[in-house]
Order: C-alpha cells, then sequence, then structure tokens
C-alpha cells in the first residue's frame, strides 16, 4: 500500500464522523441549494463582452464578482497584481516542468506588457485552524470569445458555492481565487503559488479548481491532475496515461473520481497545474472534451450552454466537502 499523504488523511479523517456539506448546510431548517437563475445572472453579467487579461472589460469583471462577495457579507477580499512581460512569459512556457522558471515573475528587469489581479476571499473556519482549502476559477478569457463556458461557467460555480457556504461551520478556512491571465498560461495562478512561502504552502489541504464545465453535453467531467511519479518505462498511449494518472493521483481527485461522472487524467493547462509543481494536492475539473469544445472564439456563448451542469459540479463539489455537524 502506498504512503497516504498528511492531507488525505485530514480529508479522510474529517470525512468519516460527519455529514458532508450538500447534507449540512441550511438556512432556517432549509437545505440551501445552488440556483438556476443566480448562475444565468452571473453568466449574463460577466459574458457581454470578450475580457482577457489587462483589458478595461476585465477590470469591470473584477468589479462586478468585488461587489457579489460583498452582497454576500464577504469582507475579506484582497486583490493580488502583477506585471508580466509577453516574451519572458513564452519562455518560461517552454520550460513549464521548472517550477523556478514557470513560476517566477516574468516582467522583473522587463518592460511591462501588462497587468493582471487575482481576486482571494477567505471564509474563516469558527475554529482556530491555519488550514485553507483553495476553490477557484479563472475569470478571463480569451481576446476573441467571450467565454461564456471557458471560464463563466468556473466563475459562476465559485459564487455560487460562496453563497451557499457562507454561513456554514467549516473545520478549515476556505479561500475563494479568482484568477486573471490563465488564458496566457496560468500567469495568475503561477504568480500566487510563486509568492507562497513554505509554510503558506504547508498550510493549502488542496485546491479545487473549476474551469469550462457547462457546454451542452452528455459526458461527464476530467477530474485533471499532474504528478512527477513517471517510471522510465511509462508509455504515453491512451492505457499508458491512464496508469500514470492512476499513480499521481491525489487527495482532491480522490473526491471525485468515486463518482461515474468523473475520471481522472493527467493534463497541465489549468490553473492546478502550478500548485502541482510545487506538491500540493490539486485537481481541475474540466468536462469531457472527446467530442471538442466551443471555446476561445465567438461559439462560446451562453446559448451554447447547459446550466444544468454547473448545478451538477456545484452539488459534486458540496458532496464531497467534509463539514462539522
Amino acid at each position: 500500500m502506498k504512503k497516504i499523504t498528511i492531507a488525505l488523511i485530514m480529508v479522510i479523517s474529517l470525512i468519516a464522523p460527519i455529514q458532508t456539506m450538500a447534507e449540512s448546510v441550511t438556512q432556517n431548517g432549509t437545505i440551501i441549494e445552488p440556483l438556476e437563475q443566480n448562475i444565468e445572472q452571473i453568466i449574463d453579467e460577466i459574458t457581454s463582452e470578450p475580457r482577457p487579461i489587462n483589458s478595461d472589460a476585465i477590470q469591470n469583471v473584477k468589479e462586478y464578482i468585488s461587489e457579489y462577495f460583498g452582497n454576500l457579507g464577504y469582507d475579506n477580499i484582497e486583490y493580488q497584481k502583477f506585471e508580466y512581460n509577453d516574451e519572458n512569459n513564452e519562455n518560461a512556457i517552454r520550460h513549464s516542468s521548472q517550477a523556478d522558471v514557470f513560476l517566477a515573475s516574468t516582467a522583473e528587469d522587463a518592460i511591462v506588457d501588462g497587468i493582471g489581479e487575482n481576486i482571494i476571499v477567505t471564509k474563516n473556519s469558527s475554529i482556530d485552524t491555519t488550514k485553507n482549502l483553495i476553490i477557484s476559477a479563472h475569470y478571463d478569457s480569451a481576446e476573441d470569445s467571450v467565454g461564456a463556458n471557458d471560464n463563466g461557467s468556473g466563475v459562476a460555480a465559485v459564487l455560487e458555492l460562496a453563497r451557499i457556504l457562507k454561513d456554514t461551520e467549516i473545520p478549515y478556512n476556505i479561500k475563494f481565487i479568482l484568477f486573471s491571465g490563465e488564458e496566457k498560461y496560468m500567469l495568475g495562478s503561477r504568480w500566487y503559488v510563486g509568492k507562497l512561502t513554505e509554510d503558506e504552502r504547508k498550510q493549502i489541504i488542496g485546491v479545487i479548481n473549476i474551469d469550462t464545465i457547462a457546454e451542452k453535453s452528455d459526458l461527464g467531467y476530467m477530474a485533471m491532475i499532474e504528478g512527477n511519479k513517471r517510471p522510465d518505462n511509462a508509455e504515453y498511449d491512451d492505457e499508458g496515461l491512464k496508469k500514470l494518472a492512476e499513480l499521481n493521483k491525489n487527495s482532491m481527485s480522490e473526491l471525485f473520481t468515486p463518482s461515474d461522472r468523473f475520471f481522472l487524467t493527467m493534463a497541465t493547462n489549468s490553473d492546478h497545474y502550478p500548485f502541482a509543481l510545487v506538491n500540493i494536492p490539486a485537481v481541475s475539473i474540466v468536462q469531457d472534451w472527446q467530442d471538442g469544445l466551443n471555446v476561445n472564439d465567438s461559439s462560446d456563448v451562453k446559448e451554447n450552454m447547459d446550466i444544468q451542469r454547473i448545478v451538477e459540479v456545484i452539488d459534486q463539489v458540496m458532496e464531497v466537502l467534509p463539514t462539522s455537524n
């Protein structure tokens, strides 16, 4: 039997004697559930135009998200601003497996080509703890897309989870993070992870990132992970990649894969990856794209989405998150 990580031990010990979030989040005795009208309103508000990093449009969306959290009653809202240089970013992408390069600033001693800003909202536990769970999504879009699915769907899921969980007692802190610059190969999450101290990294029990989940489809979802366990005889065909994924599974991916709607896969193209580079358990929930997806162009609009898929992912996150009774 493989050694179980401390994070997984903590999650299992929390799950065993207690209810899940889905069973215990109530208001006046009624279970709080995701509301489709809330989700649709969020998507309408943030997808009126493309919102690439360093644009006026993404600044407007940042202000909307901040106001949304404020209206929910969250007052612990931080903004993490970062600068970037496009040429240096291309070099970093070529060295994406090297944490010291990939997580470093791309604008140090270089021309600043743009500025991005992460939004970090903390829900503190009712108990004294330094342990943090991150629930995240990127809120930028490609330059030629309003990004309804990629990633308005993830933003809506995170904001609805923040609403549902607002007054719930939990045994760890939750950080809801909206990253900027994912479409430039995860600039925002790279910056965030690169700025964490060693102690801060150890305080993160895991990351659940939500990215592109709601185009109309009957297919399920990928639990995307990355890891450095790669045997010398590893094969990279479909079967070999499945074996690698199983070898590199972590405490966050293990929360989802018991469901037959989620399957494990290795990938580096979402905001879980910078965390994985420094051995923080992280998973990105992304819809199965074997039939192709309409993203990063003018076809990624609300009319091509199934809002119920966002509800499904929210329900699954609620089902796997532990809470005190």
